[in-house]
């Protein structure tokens, strides 16, 4: 069910870049961008926590809670390599996207085409059909009303 929903999303957003304008090369470039972002993001992450580990290990030196600073320091630097790595991870997840999210788009171009060629000459079917008819209608609805021009004529001439 979660498959079918993430599919339809995938179908939907892909038609609508489409409509919107966009190709796969731009959506592709876009998702890389945004894992470097998330590289970025993961990089300062690490660098902060290992940062703030060390003063936190370097405040607590020589007092009581030495052990539980260096305990909480080396959390820290443990926290923002997990994070740059999680960060990582999720920019490589959002580049596999990116090529998939730009296959859909590709694909869903093509058939919009497609889909445009068949309607375009079925609407030129039915064009030329309609204008016959109404030509035909319309030489109808002359004669008719010839024919009742000039029957009113000979009316008022009796009277």
């Amino acid at each position: 069910m979660f498959k079918h929903r993430s599919l339809t999303a995938v179908a939907a957003s892909s038609l609508a870049l489409f409509a919107w304008g966009c190709n796969s090369e731009q959506v592709e470039t876009g998702a890389e961008a945004t894992a470097k972002g998330l590289g970025k993001v993961g990089a300062a992450a690490e660098s902060g926590g290992k940062a703030a580990g060390a003063k936190i290990k370097e405040a607590g030196e020589g007092t009581k809670l030495e052990h539980a600073a260096d305990k909480t320091g080396a959390v820290l630097e443990k926290g923002g390599e997990k994070t740059k790595e999680v960060l990582d991870k999720a920019g490589e997840k959002v580049k596999e996207a990116g090529k998939s999210v730009g296959q859909a788009v590709d694909k869903a171009g093509e058939k919009l085409k497609d889909v445009k060629e068949k309607a375009g000459s079925e609407l030129k079917s039915l064009e030329s059909k309609a204008a016959s008819g109404l030509k035909n209608l319309e030489n109808k609805a002359a004669a008719e009303l010839k024919d009742l021009k000039g029957k009113a004529a000979d009316t008022l001439k009796k009277d």
